[in-house]
């Protein structure tokens, strides 16, 4: 016990340092090889995301990742999209994305993009999804695969999603989002109170009513240009 309290005082002593809120390290959101939430966000360099939690674009098909601001390159790499605005989209995209017991939650969105979500450590990460079709399913994304959670989930494009931090599973999560076509904010959308009301019934949306964004934006890019590494 006192060394874990000596872990966490030196923690919160080098976030000082460093001009952080030690209030985001904590010795309880550590994972075996001791990084915290926090330490995570500074070592990948994550921003705070519109879903909520932290992210990283690591790949965009043949672009700069990050250079784009969350749209398609039209000097990388392309494919057809007929059915989307422009036409075209990078071909892949691939971020790093965080929930941290202080920005818990992804708030509910629509994509048209196929996503791959990868568990890459910390706790497990709760979602709720109303697949195109208008089925509503749950599903764990987490290290404890004899408890039925998954370390890779795919989420078909045209998905309705939000997600939370599984009470009692850990402080936080990093996983790895693949995203085809490449993803583009023309393509996402933040879901409505009444588009809600729509897909669920009246119980199932008084429970998951809670993960609709207050304020959704349509406009991203001071995510971008005035980034901030508290959500």
């Amino acid at each position: 016990a006192a060394a874990t309290a000596a872990a966490a005082a030196a923690a919160a002593s080098d976030a000082h340092s460093q001009g952080v809120d030690p209030a985001v390290v904590s010795s309880s959101t550590s994972t075996p090889r001791g990084l915290s939430a926090q330490q995570y966000v500074d070592a990948l360099g994550l921003i705070a995301h519109p879903e909520g939690g932290f992210f990283r674009e690591t790949f965009r098909s043949g672009s700069e990742p990050m250079s784009s601001k969350g749209k398609t390159d039209g000097e990388g790499d392309l494919m057809p999209s007929p059915q989307r605005v422009g036409g075209e989209r990078n071909v892949l995209t691939s971020i790093y994305y965080m929930l941290t017991f202080d920005s818990d939650r992804q708030w509910w969105a629509n994509n048209m993009s196929d996503h791959i979500h990868y568990w890459h450590g910390g706790g497990s990460l709760t979602y709720h999804l109303v697949h195109p079709g208008g089925s509503y399913e749950r599903r764990v994304l987490g290290p404890r695969a004899d408890k039925g959670e998954v370390l890779q989930l795919v989420v078909r494009g045209g998905s309705f999603k939000c997600a939370h931090l599984e009470k009692g599973a850990g402080d936080f999560v990093l996983l790895g989002e693949g995203v085809a076509p490449g993803f583009d904010f023309r393509d996402f959308a933040f879901v409505s109170a009444s588009e809600l009301k729509a897909l669920l019934p009246a119980d199932k949306y008084e429970e998951l009513a809670c993960f609709l964004k207050e304020r959704p934006e349509n406009d991203f890019d001071d995510y971008y240009d005035k980034p901030t590494t508290r959500a």
